[in-house]
């Protein structure tokens, strides 16, 4: 396996593991996850990521098929008095596909996060994940993160 940058031309590889992702979430939360009546991501939403600055989707392969996926992006505290002034990388997925867990695949992609975050002189590297999500919760935790705060949802829609 080889944990690397992504490039447009894995652009269908990418698409099969955000499939599995967003079947995940639809499952457990379809008060907020829907079925794309198209495809979930555009080619140009891809090719934004890969070719930011401060942005990083990273892709692990194995036998020239994409397996996993890592993406991330930079984000400044914003000027405001009482805000400590830092910048942190908010890790917006780490996905491996179904027949690859627990093969060490998001520990490699979670390792290259962490040397990109502190190639871009980050103070630390923050994510959200779905209270369903427990397998997700403890392999970070295991990880060395910590909560930092909680987000709670009233669902309104009759």
């Amino acid at each position: 396996m080889i944990i690397r940058k992504a490039t447009i031309d894995d652009y269908e590889g990418l698409l099969e593991i955000y499939a599995e992702i967003d079947e995940f979430h639809r499952l457990n939360h379809p008060e907020l996850f829907i079925h794309p009546e198209g495809i979930s991501r555009s080619i140009d939403f891809i090719d934004d990521l890969i070719n930011s600055n401060d942005m990083e989707l990273f892709v692990a392969e194995e036998d020239s098929k994409i397996i996993g996926l890592a993406e991330c992006f930079l984000v400044k505290a914003p000027d405001f008095p009482i805000v400590k002034k830092r910048q942190w990388v908010q890790l917006d997925n780490i996905v491996v596909k179904r027949d690859f867990k627990h093969q060490n695949v998001g520990s490699s992609l979670l390792n290259e996060v962490t040397q990109w975050a502190k190639s871009k002189n980050s103070d630390g590297i923050e994510l959200k994940v779905y209270s369903f999500n427990t397998n997700a919760i403890r392999y970070y935790t295991r990880n060395g993160f910590a909560d930092l705060a909680k987000i709670m949802f009233l669902n309104l829609d009759n």
